[in-house]
């Protein structure tokens, strides 16, 4: 399996919360439910004020938020890598529902890294039907590390 370069900017101090062999693990195997392979993706760890002014700058909405996505799709002139695009991630936001949910914050990170990786593959989950296909890829590519999707939104 090619592995997607994941290239990580931590503004919020929620990379020590991830083991990032999961997340690698998760985010090769979103990117292969699409048929895709390698790549790199730039994972932005924030905190709240950073998310609600990211959230109110790009969608109009000036809260924080679990992840919003950046598609890209260039290629690196200097290794060839494509670049699906960048996730904005809201340790903040995750801190929180993961307590309400009982789980390690750094599952609902991961949840949240590969819920974005679904978005930037052009999947939507707004209609109810494309919301039920999306959410079926997700637990397919999380349940075998354990992490069940129920409840989350968007």
């Amino acid at each position: 399996m090619t592995r997607c370069r994941i290239d990580w900017i931590d503004e919020a101090d929620g990379l020590p919360l991830l083991d990032q062999a999961r997340v690698q693990g998760a985010v090769d195997a979103a990117l292969e439910t699409d048929g895709l392979a390698g790549g790199s993706l730039t994972v932005l760890l924030v905190d709240d004020a950073a998310s609600a002014d990211l959230h109110g700058q790009h969608f109009d909405d000036p809260t924080p938020t679990d992840v919003m996505t950046f598609p890209d799709g260039s290629t690196h002139p200097d290794d060839g890598l494509v670049h699906h695009g960048d996730l904005a991630v809201g340790v903040g936001v995750a801190h929180r529902v993961a307590a309400t949910r009982g789980r390690p914050v750094g599952d609902e990170l991961i949840l949240y890294i590969v819920h974005g990786v679904f978005h930037l593959l052009g999947h939507d989950d707004h209609h109810p039907d494309d919301r039920a296909a999306m959410w079926e890829l997700q637990q397919e590519v999380l349940g075998p590390l354990g992490i069940d999707i129920g409840g989350m939104d968007d």
